[in-house]
This record gives structure tokens, C-alpha cells and sequence, in this order.
């Protein structure tokens, strides 16, 4: 949502609503909801409380199929969202929002290692709400993540793929899930995650949601080289001085934090992956102006790989701060 405030001030907390407003007040609204019901949660009566705030946090964007997508996220990682759905299905069947909510809370319990309940119906929740939504493609980036999580064939995952980009063609989710799907830790290769990064970066529009994928598969290699140990994780402490690699930064550095570039909904967290690459790679100096185009605004990604995300975080935004008078040497 720009133009944002630039800020000089550490992030506070984790935001992962970033600067979605309405969606703020609705987690606000919502929690408010569920501290009240207590320990009762499962046994509500009162429909209204519960599901009223999603409900419109999801309808308002309308055919914004990112701002939807982000804030279907945000509501699917909560530690209630599982039996929240489950009410708003009991009391609406026939809403695909609902159906959505519940399958994506399946997914996220899964991948956190939480109890996932029976996720043999998740595609179906997908399949269904796809029917009564046709032209969104959140059903569809639902179904990528699900067929993603349990390692399918790329002949399945092909359709899907087709389905997210012939209704949203730079789907930021969708690009994430494909991203992890071809890497060698999961479905792909190294040959496999270039063509998908190369083709992302010949074909995207400038500043579109997909602006951080070429990054992103950066810093997925420069974690790589972290955990293979001995000589290839020293040596990682060179990574953001390859070419290919600086390139990356250089080219996000030079045009992510223009006013009006980046307008996606989660612009912000990209924001704070640069932020967080640019730390790594020793760029202090540089990395300020980042932080101050976060507006405060911290998010757990890619922070957390590291340790606490909001101690890691205010840490770099420290010593950020104290390097952006450092005078470079004549």
C-alpha cells in the first residue's frame, strides 16, 4: 500500500497481516473473539463472532486475487484456523471461502508438524470450491501446495500450474510453491530451478508479485551451502560476491524500494528478504535505506531461519542504523 511511511524505528513485533490494514483490524477483531470463548471455541453458537471477520476480509478485495490470497494465508496459519472453518462450514456449506480456510489450515498443520486431520479431503474441499469460485485461483494454489506437500508427480502438478496461470499468470503464492516443488530438496534439480527462475525473470512484468523469485532461489542456494559444512559452508560467506548472485541484489537494491515500484500484498516481506540478504552479504550501509522502506514492519520470513525473527531482526536493524554514518574510506 504505498506511498509508506519510512521509518527509523526497530520493527516492534512480527506482523504478518504487514500493512494490510484491514486485515489487522480483522485478526484484531477475531482475536478478541476467541479470547472471550476461551477454552469453548469448539462449542460456539455465535456464527456472527467467529466467522464474520474473515468473511469480509475476504470478500472486500474483490477479484484482487493477491490481497485475497495473502489474507486467506494469514487467517490459515492461525492456531484456530482449523476449527474456525470448521464452523463456518457447518453453518454455510456451500461457501468456497470456507472450503479454501479449511483446506489450507490442513496444509499448514501438516507442514508445521502439527495434527493435520484427514487430509484425504483436502483436494476435494479444493476441487469443490474451484466449482463455486471459477475464476479464482486460490482453489488451484491450494491444490499446487497440497500436491507439493505430499511430493506428486510432476504430471499431476502440471495442470494445476496451468489452471493458477490462466487465472492469475503472477500469482506470488503459487510461484513460492513451484519454486520449493522443482528444487533438489524436494521434486526437482539445480537445472530444474534455473529454467524456472530464468523464465520468471525473461517473462515477468517490472515490480509484479513475483519480483522475489530470482532472490529467493538465490538465498535457498546460499542456505544450501550453509548446511553442507567443511569447506562449502565457509566458503558461503562468498555468495552474494558471485556475479550471478550479486546481479540479484544489485538489481533489487536499484529498484524494490522506489515509492510505487513494489505493490503487490506482500511487498513488505520482500522488502525484509532483501533486507535480510543484504545483511548476509555484509552490506550494512545499504541495507538501511531497506530497512526504512519496511515501515517498521517485521515479518517471521526469512528471519526465522536464523533464530527468534523479531531478536534477529531488530539486531540487524541495530547495527544497520549504526553503519549508515560509517563514512567508506577515501
Amino acid at each position: 500500500m504505498w506511498p509508506r511511511k519510512r521509518s527509523h524505528r526497530p520493527p516492534r513485533r512480527l506482523q504478518p497481516e504487514l500493512d494490510d490494514e484491514p486485515l489487522a483490524r480483522a485478526l484484531t477483531h477475531l482475536g478478541a473473539q476467541i479470547a472471550a470463548q476461551g477454552n469453548n471455541l469448539a462449542e460456539c453458537n455465535d456464527r456472527g463472532a467467529l466467522t464474520y471477520p474473515i468473511e469480509q476480509a475476504l470478500r472486500d478485495p474483490g477479484k484482487d486475487w493477491d490481497r485475497r490470497m495473502h489474507r486467506l494465508l494469514v487467517f490459515s496459519n492461525l492456531p484456530e484456523a482449523h476449527v474456525l472453518a470448521g464452523h463456518w462450514r457447518t453453518w454455510n456449506p456451500a461457501s468456497a471461502d470456507a472450503m479454501l480456510l479449511q483446506a489450507l489450515a490442513g496444509i499448514a498443520q501438516a507442514r508445521s508438524g502439527g495434527p493435520t486431520g484427514d487430509l484425504s479431503t483436502t483436494i476435494a474441499l479444493c476441487r469443490d470450491a474451484a466449482e463455486l469460485a471459477p475464476e479464482d485461483p486460490a482453489p488451484w494454489v491450494a491444490m499446487l501446495s497440497y500436491y507439493r506437500l505430499v511430493r506428486a508427480p510432476g504430471a499431476q502438478v502440471q495442470p494445476i500450474w496451468n489452471a493458477v496461470k490462466s487465472r492469475d499468470p503472477w500469482n506470488r503464492e503459487a510461484h513460492w510453491q513451484m519454486l520449493q516443488y522443482v528444487s533438489p530438496e524436494e521434486c526437482g534439480s539445480h537445472v530444474l530451478t534455473v529454467q524456472f527462475t530464468d523464465s520468471v525473470a525473461v517473462s515477468a512484468p517490472a515490480g509484479s508479485p513475483v519480483a522475489a523469485v530470482g532472490l529467493t532461489a538465490g538465498l535457498s542456494r546460499y542456505r544450501r551451502a550453509l548446511s553442507a559444512g567443511g569447506i562449502t559452508a565457509l566458503a558461503a560467506r562468498r555468495h552474494w560476491d558471485q556475479p550471478h548472485e550479486r546481479a540479484l541484489v544489485d538489481d533489487a537494491l536499484a529498484s524494490w524500494i522506489q515509492p510505487g515500484f513494489l505493490r503487490h500484498a506482500t511487498a513488505l516481506l520482500d522488502l525484509n528478504l532483501l533486507a535480510y540478504v543484504l545483511a548476509k552479504a555484509a552490506r550494512l550501509q545499504e541495507a538501511w535505506p531497506v530497512f526504512e522502506a519496511t515501515a517498521a514492519v517485521a515479518a517471521s520470513w526469512p528471519w526465522e531461519l536464523d533464530g527468534a525473527p523479531l531478536q534477529e531482526v531488530q539486531e540487524w536493524h541495530s547495527r544497520a542504523f549504526r553503519a549508515r554514518n560509517r563514512r567508506s574510506p577515501r
